[in-house]
């Protein structure tokens, strides 16, 4: 009698496993440099959009990104702000929420390393095989955001 080897992991398996060690890795890169995922996504926020956002607007988006709270919201943003890193008025929710140099300049600095520590995990992997996981993973994202409404 052959023996069948034991099947592979499911493909839901084996890319929750990779997301969260990718995560571990990126969330350890910000650390070093004293950051943490919400003002990561802050960050990437306001450098995407390249244009000052009410902090409702912010706190919205951040809440459809990653489930964060309004109160949380004006709490990274009293932090960023005290860090020199945005010019805002958590208390008012029109005014205009900005990187200034400063913030643009340590946000820079910090997309460089979490993106050395992140890619580290893809070293020595064929680039045409990597090519082939993003389109894979971004039609999967399409057809979940389409399932989700």
């Amino acid at each position: 009698m052959t023996e069948n080897p034991a099947p592979g992991p499911s493909f839901g398996r084996a890319f929750g496993e990779a997301a969260h060690k990718l995560t571990k890795l990126h969330r350890r890169a910000l650390a070093d440099f004293g950051s943490d995922f919400p003002s990561w996504m802050l960050y990437t926020l306001l450098k995407e959009k390249g244009v000052p956002l009410p902090a409702d607007t912010i706190a919205a988006e951040l809440n459809l990104r990653m489930d964060l709270a309004p109160e949380d919201t004006r709490q990274l943003l009293d932090r960023a702000a005290t860090a020199g890193h945005i010019t805002c008025q958590p208390d008012d929710p029109r005014a205009a929420t900005v990187l200034t140099e400063v913030g643009a300049a340590y946000f820079a600095s910090l997309y460089a390393h979490a993106r050395t520590v992140t890619d580290s995990a893809l070293d020595d992997i064929d680039p045409a095989m990597l090519e082939t996981a993003l389109t894979v993973l971004l039609a999967v994202n399409q057809r979940a955001t389409t399932l989700l409404g």
